[in-house]
């Protein structure tokens, strides 16, 4: 999955925990990956089971209280981010590690024009004066591919478009030159046309300015189109990681396999979409043994009463499973393939 490059982001075993008063809820349990230089990472799972949060915890920005991180470590070049100050932190943020945000609309403070919001970001960080912070704006704006962006610095959030709004989160995430992006749902409540031309923007911008990405996404439809590896998340913990293609065509974890089965193919004529049963677990009481047990087809004994720990199937690839090894041929019994 490294391909030879420099791991930029190296998180090990992070653990962030939420306590309230219904009890601790799980929401990262022991969760690591790498994010190479110049590698595009998506994050992938259905809503609550972790993604955004591990997001936040890179960026330290989980909200304490209720949130803690618990454990674990956050290595960006060389550094435990964990353990920085929270003014050398600001330094990191923007600076090196650019994030977008789910809902740009809410990202946006509504009273103050667009333009200088990205602006006043670009002064914060680079030290530049009003003036030469105006015209980086401007640049970073066209960089965004937002039509006309020199009249356009002037419009407040509610003049621009669900599109223009995602692309200003861009500019402004751009701002500093940052080595990682954190897109979290950047084609959300988009429509399927500019999701598209969301989506070929950031891949553009990787190739031009060496970007590393890590995409945070529950559209299946845009990943393999944008990532090089994927990792798969249930539950607050990693279930499968490996390379796009494995995930897609080779799943060794019935959670994935089943993602990708339900997501629709031109190349297949089906009656309905396949769905996958049930419903995440409460990650206050989680079930014993795998969390997946519940709703899994493949289901067996030893799922109900022990976890499977997340292991190197084949080179690359990882995956926590108890039957992973044979898992390919459980599920062609399955599907008659």
């Amino acid at each position: 999955m490294d391909g030879g490059r420099d791991v930029l982001l190296e998180v090990r075993n992070l653990r962030t925990y939420f306590h309230t008063p219904a009890g601790v809820v799980r929401a990262v349990d022991d969760v690591s990956f790498r994010v190479h230089r110049g590698e595009a990472l998506a994050l992938v799972g259905e809503s609550g089971c972790g993604k955004t949060v591990t997001a936040l915890s890179v960026m330290r920005l989980v909200p304490d209280p209720p949130g803690k991180i618990e454990g674990g470590e956050v290595i960006f070049e060389g550094s435990d981010l964990l353990r920085l100050s929270e003014a050398e932190m600001r330094q990191i943020r923007g600076n090196n590690i650019g994030m977008i945000f789910q809902d740009p609309m809410t990202s946006l403070n509504p009273v103050f024009r667009v333009g200088d919001q990205i602006r006043e970001a670009v002064q914060l960080h680079l030290g530049l004066s009003r003036k030469e912070a105006k015209e980086r704006a401007i640049e970073l704006m066209e960089m965004a591919e937002i039509p006309q962006a020199r009249e356009r610095y002037r419009m407040y959030p509610h003049e621009f478009s669900g599109g223009m709004r995602q692309r200003a989160m861009i500019a402004m995430a751009l701002s500093c030159d940052p080595k990682l992006l954190i897109a979290d749902e950047p084609s959300t409540a988009l429509d399927v046309t500019i999701q598209a031309q969301i989506m070929e923007l950031l891949g553009r911008l990787r190739k031009e300015i060496g970007l590393s990405v890590m995409l945070i996404t529950h559209d299946l439809g845009v990943v393999a189109g944008v990532a090089e590896t994927v990792l798969v998340m249930y539950a607050g913990k990693v279930v499968e990681y490996a390379a796009v293609d494995e995930v897609y065509y080779r799943s060794k974890h019935p959670y994935a396999w089943s993602l990708m089965r339900s997501v629709p193919r031109l190349d297949e004529r089906k009656e309905r979409l396949l769905t996958i049963g049930g419903s995440p677990p409460s990650l206050i009481n989680l079930p014993p043994g795998c969390s997946f047990s519940p709703r899994c087809s493949f289901v067996q004994d030893i799922c109900r009463e022990q976890e499977p720990p997340l292991v190197e199937v084949e080179e690359g690839h990882l995956s926590a499973c108890h039957f992973a090894n044979d898992f390919e041929s459980r599920a062609a019994e399955v599907t008659g393939v």
